[in-house]
């Protein structure tokens, strides 16, 4: 390695570091992969409810209210109570509600993410703090949900969060710096070198570039980041001239990020057929002349479109309006977030469109259970990565932490074996869809650096590529695939210096 970049491998490699004279790291037979990128990370969110209480193991609302009372000794009406994870499919079903929350938390305000992210589940105080009562309207694209008189139950869903953002205190940037400084330290601890970082679901944080930019001016920036900007943002960035790819080897401007439907949890992704044993088929978030109008602009501008599309209304919309070729930009490909029901007669448009599948295999593990009670046949071709590869398609695997643990071991478990944590189903989940180690490996390296447009020198090793590298414990490749959870990395090496060992 030299200034940071790969200069010889192999042969000719031990041959310069004889001549040179150069440092030897000795890495007592490791695996050397390229460095890991999350092609789907919310980075500063992350980092911050690194510390907000988990609920993810409650077995009940009831449950989870208790295990958020002992997370919070202090008893302060003037601050509000954070907590995320909760799933309602780990209730049977049950919705949780405000009455759940207040004998505990009479008098101080509760928000709880959902885990899924597309739910927020408030308690009286919070309610009341916000100003959402009977007469609050529905906004477009969400849904206060109520009970029998009209009344809000405490849950919001999809775009009825933001009802609450502006009463929920913003952390100051020395705390967003904090913590994004401490998470990409544990990143790299799971050979992770890159991230694909989005801006924040439904809750309010400083703006993700503007932390970025402070580290990288202080040079303790140590990950690849592409950062991707939210709707509202776009017409701002057309004013400045900024397009997709400006940046540096850190940090670069990616696409705008637009929502096209809600998620399978809440059961608010967007559907052609409704939902099983129910006649509702999800939300549109953006209608298709409103979608149109935007990725015109944007490729117009210079800027390419990143969209999320989980059900398989949406993801055809995404294809029809993403794949003229007139809309084309010229940095980055635009791509599709989530993809989780793609139609198959559609799937060979990805490769047709140069349209990124930006996929995260660890949301199977928790899904497939909903995917069956909701989506019934439809599951077949549900987190159809063995299909999607099979028509050419381009995959950059990611997390969507922090929805998902970051944990890219799981990621990897899940696409190669289609199982959850307790290896189930015992025979994998529509295990033709399995894809084999290597295509895995891919899609957390070269895939997500395709989607970059960072190809020639990322997520590869080869001589004149950036010396991000991972250096396992066994290889990755050979080790039975019901092992991959157990890979330890034990060196991470970006930009020729070593960030962890």
């Amino acid at each position: 390695m030299r200034d940071g970049w790969i200069a010889a491998l192999g042969d000719d490699a031990r041959r310069q570091a004889r001549r040179s004279g150069a440092q030897i790291m000795d890495l007592a037979g490791a695996t050397i992969t390229p460095g890991l990128i999350d092609a789907h990370v919310h980075l500063t969110e992350w980092a911050l409810t690194r510390d907000q209480t988990d609920l993810s193991a409650a077995a009940s609302p009831q449950d989870a209210a208790i295990l958020l009372r002992g997370r919070t000794p202090q008893h302060d009406p003037s601050r509000w109570v954070r907590g995320r994870g909760w799933s309602a499919h780990q209730w049977n079903g049950t919705l949780p509600d405000r009455f759940a929350l207040d004998s505990l938390f009479p008098d101080q305000p509760v928000a709880l993410q959902s885990h899924d992210m597309h739910s927020l589940w408030l308690n009286s105080a919070a309610l009341t703090r916000a100003g959402i009562g009977d007469s609050t309207p529905d906004p477009h694209g969400g849904k206060i949900v109520r009970d029998e008189h009209g009344a809000p139950t405490g849950l919001l869903l999809e775009t009825a969060a933001q009802l609450v953002l502006a009463y929920v205190p913003v952390p100051t940037v020395a705390e967003a710096i904090a913590a994004v400084t401490a998470g990409q330290a544990a990143l790299h601890q799971l050979g992770f070198t890159g991230v694909h970082s989005f801006p924040g679901i439904h809750i309010p944080d400083p703006d993700p570039f503007a932390i970025l930019q402070r580290l990288h001016e202080c040079d303790v920036l140590r990950l690849r980041v592409l950062q991707h900007f939210a709707q509202d943002r776009l017409d701002s960035a057309i004013e400045l001239g900024i397009r997709s790819g400006f940046g540096d080897d850190w940090l670069r401007i990616g696409g705008v990020k637009l929502f096209l439907d809600g998620a399978l949890g809440s059961r608010t992704a967007w559907m052609r057929e409704p939902y099983e044993a129910s006649d509702s088929c999800g939300v549109n978030v953006l209608p298709r002349e409103a979608l149109r109008e935007i990725v015109v602009k944007a490729a117009a501008a210079g800027i390419a479109c990143t969209v999320h599309a989980i059900g398989d209304a949406a993801v055809t919309l995404a294809l029809d309006e993403l794949s003229p070729p007139e809309r084309a930009v010229a940095a980055l490909p635009h791509r599709i977030e989530h993809v989780q029901c793609c139609p198959p007669e559609r799937m060979k448009d990805f490769a047709r469109a140069n349209i990124i599948c930006s996929v995260q295999p660890c949301h199977l593990m928790s899904d497939w259970r909903a995917a069956d009670q909701h989506w019934g046949g439809r599951s077949s071709w549900t987190y159809a990565f063995g299909s999607l590869l099979a028509n050419g398609a381009i995959l950059a695997f990611g997390s969507d932490a922090p929805v998902e643990p970051i944990d890219p071991r799981r990621g990897l478990f899940a696409a190669v074996r289609r199982m959850d944590d307790a290896r189930m189903p015992s025979h994998g989940w529509y295990a033709d869809e399995r894809i084999s180690a290597p295509a895995a490996l891919h899609a957390y390296t070269a895939g997500p650096a395709i989607a970059a447009g960072t190809q020639t020198h990322q997520g590869v090793l080869r001589k004149g590529a950036w010396a991000d590298f991972v250096a396992w414990d066994v290889d990755p490749l050979a080790i039975d695939p019901d092992d991959m959870t157990n890979l330890r990395c034990v060196a991470t090496v970006v930009g020729g210096t070593t960030v962890f060992s």
